[in-house]
């Protein structure tokens, strides 16, 4: 099936934007930035990435995005709120002495449709 994209929906600044925030919060779930995490995600992924955080303790991680693909995948509309789903894959280096390791996950993002917030992660679905 054709994937679901409101005609006149800028996917191209959508994916830009993404790619930008998948590097940022990498960055932030790297050096435990809870308030710039609490900005990009859901309260249920910011508690699931808490969580995470408190169990890593004070272990330092280092996480070097190498390569970054991102198609859009559907966008949306259930009840109050947009849903957009990328799908994220590439090459990235989580331990400095370590090969790069492909990934690939599907983000689902979400917004209020009064455009009362911006966009947040409200799922990250690990396919490899």
């Amino acid at each position: 099936a054709a994937p679901t994209i409101p005609a006149g929906f800028d996917v191209d600044g959508f994916l830009r934007v993404a790619k930008l925030n998948f590097v940022r919060l990498q960055a932030a779930n790297d050096a435990g930035n809870l308030a710039d995490l609490r900005e990009f995600v859901s309260p249920e992924i910011f508690a699931e990435i808490k969580l995470q955080l408190e169990e890593r303790g004070k272990t330092a991680q280092q996480t070097d995005v190498v390569t970054l693909n991102a198609s859009l995948l559907e966008v949306t509309t259930d009840g109050a709120r947009h849903i957009a789903s990328v799908h994220f894959s590439g090459m990235i280096r989580e331990d400095a002495n370590a090969p790069a390791a492909a990934f690939e996950e599907v983000w689902h993002l979400s917004k209020p449709v009064d455009g009362s917030t911006g966009w947040v992660v409200a799922g990250i679905q690990q396919l490899a």
